[in-house]
């Protein structure tokens, strides 16, 4: 399990910049992730919201979309960088390949710093009451092809996201356990996504019912 924030994106050879608050929930199993980048630091609009599989190596990324609120052709985006230890800070990777730039839509060469965010116990959910240090995570997908409608939501401790594509209109949500409660840091679009159901008593198998739609939990995991 990981919890991803990013620093910066350079696009070669302007300067480096942080225009968004990015974060990458990734479950330890399935390696299913959820990629938000919202705007800094009000979190009201979606820069790009996507996720998928991480199917990369250590020196190596590589994620393969699933869903895009850029398009609805997500397995024809690129996504792909080799990775590198950051000269001097230790939870910091570099990334380094090349993507599409969201302004102009050419092939830029880009870097991007990624912190590793500590994962924190607590927050409840999973099938049993967690005990003082365990950390969970959880994965729940849904697809509802005559509806043209998917998403996905990954929990990963103290962090949930969630991402649906209803048709052309796409649903973001970020929240977060602070203080003994879930916060809701961020939404974009109107569609009521279940991240709620993260920190309920759930079961790797089992499905929900929500707004007509069938959310399967892909994946539970507690460490």
């Amino acid at each position: 399990m990981s919890i991803s924030e990013r620093l910066y994106i350079r696009w070669l050879p302007d300067e480096a910049s942080e225009p968004t608050s990015t974060l990458v929930l990734t479950t330890p199993r399935n390696r299913h992730f959820v990629d938000l980048r919202l705007s800094s630091p009000d979190l009201a609009t979606l820069e790009w919201g996507f996720s998928g599989s991480s199917v990369g190596t250590p020196t190596h990324g590589k994620w393969i979309h699933e869903i895009s609120s850029r398009t609805d052709h997500p397995e024809g985006e690129a996504d792909e960088g080799d990775m590198f230890p950051h000269p001097t800070l230790p939870d910091v990777e570099l990334e380094r390949g090349r993507m599409r730039h969201p302004d102009t839509g050419e092939m830029r060469e880009y870097e991007e710093a990624w912190k590793a965010v500590p994962v924190l116990p607590g927050g409840g959910g999973g099938p049993r009451s967690l005990k003082e240090n365990e950390r969970i995570t959880v994965w729940l997908e849904m697809r509802n092809d005559k509806a043209n409608r998917r998403g996905s939501i990954v929990r990963v401790g103290q962090y949930c996201q969630g991402i649906v594509r209803d048709g052309v209109k796409v649903s973001v949500q970020r929240w977060m356990w602070t203080s003994g409660t879930w916060t809701k840091e961020g939404q974009v679009g109107e569609f009521d996504i279940p991240c709620g159901a993260t920190w309920s008593t759930l079961n790797e198998g089992e499905t929900r019912v929500h707004g007509g739609d069938v959310w399967e939990i892909k994946e539970v995991t507690i460490s």
